[in-house]
Order: structure tokens, then sequence, then C-alpha cells
């Protein structure tokens, strides 16, 4: 089952966040600095937990997954630059 999420995460050593962010930049569009619009299926939301949770000390750093239901997603707004990412799985032609 797929679904949106918006993840974000504060990271306090510059080498870790950079590896963090790298690594979401493979999973979803960066929308701020350490936040992250996502459109995943479960298996792939259990990959990046996984992969972000070896990358990031748990003392230390947080990440956050906030799912977001399809009114949420039509519900955003946002002011100046930037616009919501669209859906992989849905083409206007």
């Amino acid at each position: 089952m797929s679904g949106f999420y918006l993840i974000c995460f504060d990271v306090h050593h510059p080498k870790r966040l950079r590896k963090i962010a790298n690594e979401m930049e493979n999973f979803g569009n960066r929308v701020q600095r350490s936040v992250f619009e996502c459109h995943l299926e479960t298996a792939q939301l259990a990959d990046l937990q996984q992969r972000l949770e070896t990358l990031m000390e748990p003392v230390a750093d947080q990440v956050r997954y906030y799912p977001l239901c399809g009114k949420d997603k039509q519900r955003i707004i946002v002011d100046g630059l930037g616009q919501v990412s669209a859906d992989p799985d849905f083409h206007l032609v």
C-alpha cells in the first residue's frame, strides 16, 4: 500500500546530516533543508527507516515520519517558491 509522507529530520553532526540528506534524495523530494515529501510503498518506508537508523545517532538525532492522507495532501498550502510533490503513479496527459 502506498502513502504520502512528510519526513523531517534534525541531525546534529554535519557529516551524518549529509549522509541522511543524500539517502533521503533517493526516496523523495526535498522541500526544505531537512524536510522531504515522499510517495512510498510500505516496503520502501521500512527500507528507508532501516537505512536512516543505521546513519543516525539515536541519542542526538531524530527523524519523524508524518503520514498524510489524500485529503491532507490536497489541503497543503505553499507560500513562496515550491509546490507539493506530484504522485508518481498518476500523470496528466
